[in-house]
């Protein structure tokens, strides 16, 4: 249901009969778009709800009480400093669109004015002086948002655009029907769709639901949509509101509007004395089951795209486990060179053995590097069969360990398909994150300007399941974090044998208590941060900051380090 014109005109009837003279005794900011001024008046208390919000934006009186955070933010902390123990003067509609003016002399005579913009994903709540200049506000616009309209302090207030909508307050009957058949002279033939449409486009505060609604009036008006048009909007001018609540038929409240509606049978439409009354219950049991929804949905999908990650990570361990096949035939070549080092020139890229490996004994090509001679070019085969061999069985550790994170991601999926209720989700999510799942994005730092602690280095912070870890953005940054800022019982993660960023999870002295998810949740922003970002299977090593030195003379980044142990991740 969109809190469109109409409904704000009825709001706004009832907020000026109500709470115009009375005095602000309280101003709470449950949420960052939410605002409730408690407003005593002929000795009644009201809550008065501003939301900002880009799904349910909305103004109204509410009963309902919500929790507040312990500090309260700073656009809360601006409004008690101006309108606190002040009274509300006046409130007005602009030009029957979705903006309400609430003007405020504070105690001391100072006039400034709430404007609230209902608007979506564009609506605000800004506070202005007397003046227009504007002292803050929910949303703070700079001018890389928007270079016609910046809302920011200091600045002067400039309304939204209008888009030259015509206010149908200001219409009378004849020119309506002058202008509908400049637009329409085949009337007769013009289809509901094509009128809903000109009528949103025309004129001011007219929504699709209250376009519709005029609409479908006309079909039982003598005079036909213009004769609807003008009566709907007589109502308004009037003040002769006759709120509804909307419910399906199952008796569950789906809407509210001022006056009864033609789109919603009479059974499913009961009378209230308030529009204020009807927003409130509306609102107080969407909002919770709409935002309970959005929870359900985001859960689905994340389990979805991890249960997708992790069958990537089985079919690329797969293809891995399949590489490490030739570790067996390494060992044999290196001893081949041992039992023939005469075969072995010096400088030589290549030497003709013997392999006795083979019944047959043919003759066979064995590739050498110039620069080592027949030992040392058979310990770099003893290398690479002792390399093949660790990450074999890495690798089959993590397979087992994917296919048991499948089943699980199998059995969550299905779980969260069938919650409930808030507490079920976060069982979920609990369940999955203790099994070194991780179900929700690790949270970014806010937008807008951000505090730089690390003198300056492109440093970035975020958490992981209460976890901080930080990520070193260029060379520089890498040697400043393992320098200055890890402690040595920091766990440090980074790409194996491949560039990247230094990754240091915070452990607060507890390196054993680190969970799996944080873990990998730290492994994936090394692989993200890093030459291998477009590998499908990527091995990243972990240590303790005190096992990693720089030695004396490296470049920025360069480190050595030991007592590693390595996993495999899929970059996300």
């Amino acid at each position: 249901m969109t809190f469109d014109s109409l409904i704000l005109a009825a709001v706004a009837d009832e907020l000026n009969r109500k709470l115009v003279n009375g005095r602000v005794d309280k101003i709470q900011q449950p949420s960052l778009l939410d605002i409730v001024l408690t407003i005593r008046n002929s000795g009644e208390n009201y809550r008065l709800l501003v939301s900002a919000d880009a799904q349910f934006p909305r103004i109204h009186l509410t009963s309902a009480k919500r929790p507040n955070p312990k500090t309260p933010p700073n656009f809360c902390m601006l409004l008690r400093k101006f309108l606190e123990r002040g009274r509300l003067t006046n409130i007005e509609q602009v030009d029957f669109d979705r903006i309400l003016r609430l003007k405020f002399a504070a105690f001391d005579g100072e006039r400034t004015t709430l404007v609230v913009e209902i608007m979506g994903k564009h609506s605000n709540v800004i506070l202005t002086s007397d003046s227009g200049r504007i002292l803050g506000a929910v949303k703070l616009i700079g001018p890389k948002k928007s270079r016609y309209r910046q809302i920011l302090p200091g600045r002067q207030y400039v309304s939204p655009p209008a888009h030259d909508k015509i206010n149908p307050l200001d219409i009378a009957r004849e020119e309506f029907n002058e202008m509908l058949a400049d637009t329409f002279p085949e009337s007769k033939d013009t289809a509901d769709a094509e009128l809903t449409s000109w009528l949103t486009k025309t004129f001011t505060g007219i929504s699709p639901f209250a376009a519709k609604e005029v609409v479908a009036r006309s079909k039982d008006n003598a005079s036909g949509i213009v004769g609807a048009f003008v009566d709907f909007l007589e109502a308004v001018r009037t003040r002769e509101f006759d709120p509804v609540l909307i419910t399906d038929d199952r008796g569950q409240t789906v809407g509210f509007y001022p006056f009864p509606s033609s789109q919603h049978p009479p059974a499913n439409q009961h009378g209230r004395s308030s529009t204020n009354l009807v927003a409130d219950i509306y609102y107080t049991s969407t909002v919770p089951r709409e935002e309970f929804e959005h929870s359900k949905a985001m859960l689905v999908s994340r389990l979805r795209h991890e249960l997708k990650a992790r069958e990537r990570t089985i079919s690329s361990i797969e293809a891995g486990i399949a590489d490490t096949a030739d570790a067996e035939r390494y060992k044999q070549l290196g001893e081949l060179i041992l039992a023939q080092p005469h075969a072995v020139q010096e400088g030589a890229s290549e030497a003709a053995l013997i392999d006795y490996y083979d019944p047959a004994e043919p003759t066979i090509s064995v590739e050498l590097d110039p620069r080592l001679n027949a030992a040392e070019n058979a310990d770099a085969y003893f290398r690479k069969y002792q390399k093949a061999v660790s990450g074999a069985s890495a690798l089959q550790d993590r397979f087992a360990e994917a296919g048991t994170e499948v089943k699980l991601l199998e059995k969550l999926l299905k779980g969260a398909q069938q919650v409930a209720s808030d507490e079920q989700i976060r069982g979920l999510i609990e369940m999955a994150e203790s099994r070194g799942i991780r179900v929700q994005p690790s949270r970014r730092p806010a937008s807008g300007k951000q505090k730089r602690p690390f003198d300056g280095h492109r440093i970035r912070s975020i958490q992981s399941s209460g976890w901080e870890i930080l990520v070193g953005q260029n060379s520089e940054a890498n040697d400043y974090l393992l320098t200055r800022v890890a402690n040595p019982t920091d766990l440090w993660v980074h790409v194996k044998a491949v560039p990247s960023a230094h990754v240091i999870i915070r452990t607060n002295g507890k390196p054993d208590a680190v969970p799996k998810s944080v873990l990998y949740a730290a492994a994936e922003l090394a692989a993200l941060h890093s030459d291998a970002r477009h590998s499908s299977l990527v091995p990243v090593d972990y240590t303790l900051r005190k096992y990693v030195r720089k030695p004396r003379g490296a470049p920025a980044g360069k480190v050595l380090y030991q007592n590693e142990k390595t996993i495999f991740v899929t970059p996300t």
